[in-house]
């Protein structure tokens, strides 16, 4: 029989606030945007068809896509929830983590998952970071135990949850290498046996991880690395702000409002310090995450990677358990930073609040509207949209390989509607984004050459209707404008 006391109760408690945080805002009138789409897509692709051709073209394994395969018929707001199930477990996961310090740190590390903006932006997210931050919590719980009790069950707990982890996240193979290193470091506490077990094991994983890191694609073109990204990488763990989800601002404080610097500023600081000042009971651990660091910000800097929040999410745990242990007999400053997190639920800046401008659904509400004919696509192919535009229609695709093709004439694309037939033409806003008059001017600076592309298309595209079309209608949402028009005679 399970003993109920004070603790338990109060666990109780957090768990059911982190599913309350996780559920605001849940079911995203956006629709799915652009990573999400590529989770549901490649997923949704048969194994005996196509499947593994998918996933060779992405830049993450192929684990998250099997757990996502049997949910992809379902409704957006059922595939959300393929992330808000492992952001909960992760709750109890810290939990047992922190508790292998004292009670408290349980606790407290518990309570700081459950409240984390940035979890909870992730548990709203089709993709793979909440079973990336969960996977990672083991890893950082087996090793704890194994540091405490080297016995087979926390081995065998080790490995299961590094090799969980790094065949779900490729950039995962840093972190365990790190992790596994600082084990060895500690060998005086390990068997020399399960020493050899975690080497060879980590080996393999290891190469494995290069050759398959050698084989996906780096597509990642459109961020630049700087030291903001570092400012931002722990404003995002631990602020109710999230901000370098795609690409970080040139500048820390890149808004004007006293209460966004604030929520951006005061929770990091209180982190930090929380973190300092656990990093010194911790056994050292903190190592494997700044080595994480340091590797990654190597791989940015070398244009191997985008440096980007999320791609550093295994290390949030390690970090998580540091600052518990720093709160640990700082009640006044655990209560004020958990505060912080509380309050911005009432802010615009909460992250289950953001919009998500590319959201496709944006795109099929306009369609459905409008009712054209035929559709002409830009930059994003037609199945990106097919579940929310209600039948399907003949189109025309301007893609991202054959955009050269396009570059000076766009007439062939228009060769698909007949006069008096209405055509929806479709743009992404924000690859699409130079004026014409600055276009010219754009090329001679580091605009990466997509954007300028599909900017001059656009513009090519725009002249077209204007010339050749009559009763234009033009509708914006997001990130999206849509231009409807019927061809003249």
């Amino acid at each position: 029989m399970v003993k109920i006391n004070k603790s338990n109760i109060l666990l109780i408690i957090v768990i059911i606030l982190g599913c309350l945080l996780r559920l605001i805002n849940f079911d995203k009138q956006e629709g799915l945007w652009n990573d999400e789409y590529v989770s549901w897509f490649v997923a949704s692709t048969p194994l005996n068809n196509g499947f593994w051709t998918e996933i060779f073209k992405q830049c993450h394994m192929p684990l998250y896509y099997f757990y996502l395969k049997p949910f992809c018929g379902c409704r957006d707001v059922v595939l959300r929830f393929t992330s808000f199930i492992p952001s909960v477990f992760s709750i109890l996961v810290l939990y047992f983590t922190g508790k292998s310090f004292s009670e408290k740190a349980g606790i407290t590390a518990a309570f700081i998952t459950s409240v984390l903006s940035f979890l909870v932006y992730y548990a709203q997210e089709v993709r793979l970071y909440s079973l990336v931050f969960l996977f990672s919590a083991l890893v950082l719980l087996f090793t704890i135990r194994l540091l405490k009790a080297p016995d087979k069950f926390n081995l065998i707990g080790y490995i299961a949850s590094g090799i969980l982890l790094v065949f779900t996240h490729v950039l995962g193979i840093i972190y365990f290498f790190f992790n596994t290193l600082y084990l060895v470091y500690k060998k005086k506490k390990i068997p020399l046996q399960a020493l050899v077990v975690l080497v060879i094991v980590s080996g393999i994983l290891t190469f494995l991880g290069i050759k398959i890191l050698s084989l996906v694609p780096y597509s990642q073109w459109w961020g630049r690395f700087s030291y903001t990204n570092i400012l931002f990488l722990f404003s995002d763990f631990f602020s109710p702000i999230l901000t370098n989800n795609i690409n970080a601002p040139d500048r820390f404080f890149y808004n004007k409002s006293p209460l966004f610097n604030m929520l951006i500023t005061l929770p990091t600081i209180l982190a930090l310090t929380g973190i300092s000042l656990g990093a010194k009971r911790a056994n050292g651990i903190l190592i494997t995450a700044l080595f994480t660091i340091i590797t990654m910000t190597v791989l940015a800097l070398t244009g191997k990677i985008v440096f980007i929040t999320k791609y550093s999410i295994e290390i949030l745990p390690v970090l998580i358990l540091l600052l518990s242990i720093g709160f640990e007999k700082k009640t006044i400053l655990t209560a004020t930073f958990i505060l912080f997190h509380l309050i911005a639920v009432f802010t615009p800046y909460y992250t289950a609040k953001l919009f998500r401008f590319e959201g496709h659904k944006l795109v099929g509400d306009i369609i459905n509207t409008v009712e054209p004919d035929k559709i002409i696509y830009t930059y994003y192919e037609p199945d990106r949209f097919s579940r929310y535009i209600n039948k399907e229609k003949p189109n025309f695709y301007i893609s991202k390989r054959n955009r050269i093709f396009f570059i000076n004439d766009v007439s062939e694309c228009f060769k698909i509607v007949n006069p008096g037939e209405r055509v929806s033409v479709i743009f992404l806003d924000s690859v699409s984004f130079i004026p014409p008059n600055m276009i010219e001017q754009a090329e001679k600076t580091e605009i990466p050459e997509m954007f300028i592309t599909f900017s001059k298309i656009k513009y090519l595209l725009i002249k077209e209707l204007n010339n050749n079309f009559k009763d234009l209608d033009i509708k914006q949402s997001g990130s999206w404008t849509v231009i409807t028009g019927t061809k003249v005679k």
